[in-house]
């Protein structure tokens, strides 16, 4: 069964694996790529990446579900926010931003059945110290659930 979550650690896994991304990130203390499930408020490795959903559930297509005789499954829509993070320069954000995007419209993403092109925002963040460079792409994401029986 696929839901929310194990879409965003597909994405998250995917993105790891992209050699360009490798190219552009260091691996933080643990040993790993710097791609992460949300910003967690402490002092983070940068550049990295975070992932997270930003509807609170996904929208039912409501007559789009299917029934194969032993199951029901409903194609389901979640917005997914990418976040690239840069503490040194908007040039570093931007090249992560384009690895990103490239690599998620690309690649096949598990369960994922499309990745829809992403909006993109600059959200730089100049008044804190020492600045962040931030840019965020949401992408529509569709994937399939199957629905427990009532």
């Amino acid at each position: 069964m696929t839901d929310i979550t194990s879409v965003k650690k597909e994405i998250i896994d995917v993105l790891k694996a992209d050699p360009v991304l490798q190219a552009l990130l260091t691996k933080d203390q643990r040993g790993e790529w710097p791609v992460y499930h949300s910003f967690v408020q402490h002092k983070i490795h940068k550049p990295c990446i975070t992932v997270e959903d930003v509807t609170g559930q996904a929208e039912v297509s409501g007559l789009n579900d299917a029934y194969d005789g032993s199951a029901r499954y409903e194609w389901n829509h979640a917005v997914i926010q990418v976040d690239c993070w840069s503490s040194r320069h908007a040039e570093e954000r931007d090249k992560l931003q384009t690895a990103v995007q490239r690599c998620l419209l690309k690649n096949a993403v598990g369960s994922v059945l499309y990745v829809h092109e992403p909006t993109v925002l600059a959200l730089d963040e100049m008044d804190v110290k020492p600045p962040l460079w931030r840019k965020s792409l949401r992408f529509k994401v569709m994937y399939v659930l199957e629905v427990a029986a009532d």
